[in-house]
């Protein structure tokens, strides 16, 4: 069975995470999704723990963008009956990473979520908005992984050596289709964690990105 966490982690639990908005402004929208999964060491979803994955109702629903409910394709009727007041929700959140054993670090603190994301700065701005500052750092580690990113920079690393980009659309949908990992159920919370997750271990595992596609 694989470790709970990489060792270099230092105890941190890589958890993909990814959100559902009202909209694209974290100062003017809020969440209405969001699903925390936890990873092992080999990048899969750690069987004994079930990941963190809730509706919140928007305190101003005046403020929904449209556009942005019909890619998430979720309803206020589905958010209104599945959904947490937020207070509720930041509760639950605690209680759940309470529950997940996270050992203590050598300084005697908790371990943190160590995030993985698709653009992850969107969420993070988002889950401030939601918990705010200081539990968000009593809860997550101040590093995360990107996929983003890390396609970011296999393309500047291709190119800087002279061969082709492996990637160069950077979103979830065309890394996925570019690695060869199935995307059906785009913009569902929990689906797009696991969709980040197994990107990032074809990221991991390739050697050779110039073989892709």
């Amino acid at each position: 069975m694989a470790s709970r966490s990489m060792q270099h982690l230092n105890g941190n639990l890589l958890c993909a995470i990814d959100t559902e908005t009202t909209g694209l402004d974290p100062l003017h929208h809020e969440i209405c999704q969001i699903c925390i999964l936890p990873l092992d060491a080999n990048i899969e979803p750690v069987r004994e723990l079930n990941p963190f994955y809730i509706e919140i109702k928007p305190e101003y629903p005046e403020r929904i963008d449209p556009k942005a409910m019909s890619v998430n394709r979720l309803t206020m009727a589905t958010i209104g009956q599945r959904g947490h007041e937020k207070d509720k929700a930041a509760d639950l959140l605690e209680e759940w990473i309470d529950g997940l054993g996270l050992p203590c670090n050598k300084y005697g603190n908790r371990c943190k979520i160590m995030p993985l994301g698709q653009n992850y700065t969107f969420d993070k701005h988002f889950i401030l908005s939601w918990i705010g500052q200081s539990l968000y750092d009593e809860l997550f580690f101040f590093h995360y992984r990107d996929t983003m990113i890390a396609a970011g920079y296999l393309d500047d690393r291709s190119s800087f050596v002279g061969e082709p980009c492996p990637f160069g659309k950077c979103s979830l949908s065309s890394l996925a289709n570019k690695v060869g990992v199935a995307h059906d159920q785009a913009h569902d919370a929990i689906q797009d964690c696991l969709t980040t997750a197994k990107v990032y271990k074809k990221m991991l595992t390739h050697t050779n990105f110039g073989l892709l596609g």
